[in-house]
């Protein structure tokens, strides 16, 4: 008997990314996101996964899975099993297209969602940084470690 390999984009987006499989979603990020009770996603609606040029000559991408959840978070998670060049930024420029596009002319900045970003990597992106599994980013300030802004999360999990 042979299985389908979950860590191929098209198997990963069949199990994450389809609105018939929503209830494996919701327990997937519930228990990556450690929510729990009252804080738990009970609802999630799946978004378009395309990201389209801004300019002529802009990127173009299409990314794994994009959920709102019933709180307005936007949520993105990206498999990848091939190690990338320039993955931190490929994944900041990500998010950074999600967050920013979800506002439209005339809406206040305090509107935009908080945006968190998934990456489930089958490499260590941090080889010589962490040894963990998953690891968690926010942008704080250095000597205070205040938070920046509750809108920006990054995780990333090493298969």
């Amino acid at each position: 008997m042979q299985y389908l390999d979950l860590k191929m984009d098209f198997m990963f987006k069949q199990l994450f990314g389809h609105p018939s499989r929503k209830s494996i979603t919701m327990a997937f990020l519930n228990a990556l996101l450690h929510r729990t009770g009252d804080d738990r996603i009970v609802d999630v609606q799946f978004e378009n996964t395309e990201l389209t040029k801004e300019t002529e000559d802009g990127k173009t991408g299409r990314l794994d899975v994009i959920v709102r959840t019933n709180r307005g978070e936007l949520i993105h998670a990206e498999i990848q099993i091939i190690p990338q060049y320039g993955m931190p930024e490929r994944l900041l420029y990500y998010w950074a297209r999600l967050f920013s596009s979800s506002l439209s002319k005339g809406e206040r900045y305090e509107t935009l969602p908080p945006t968190i970003m998934i990456a489930i990597l089958s490499y260590p992106l941090f080889p010589h940084e962490t040894d963990r599994f998953h690891t968690v980013f926010h942008i704080r300030e250095d000597e205070e470690q205040f938070l920046w802004s509750p809108h920006l999360e990054f995780h990333v999990i090493d298969l």
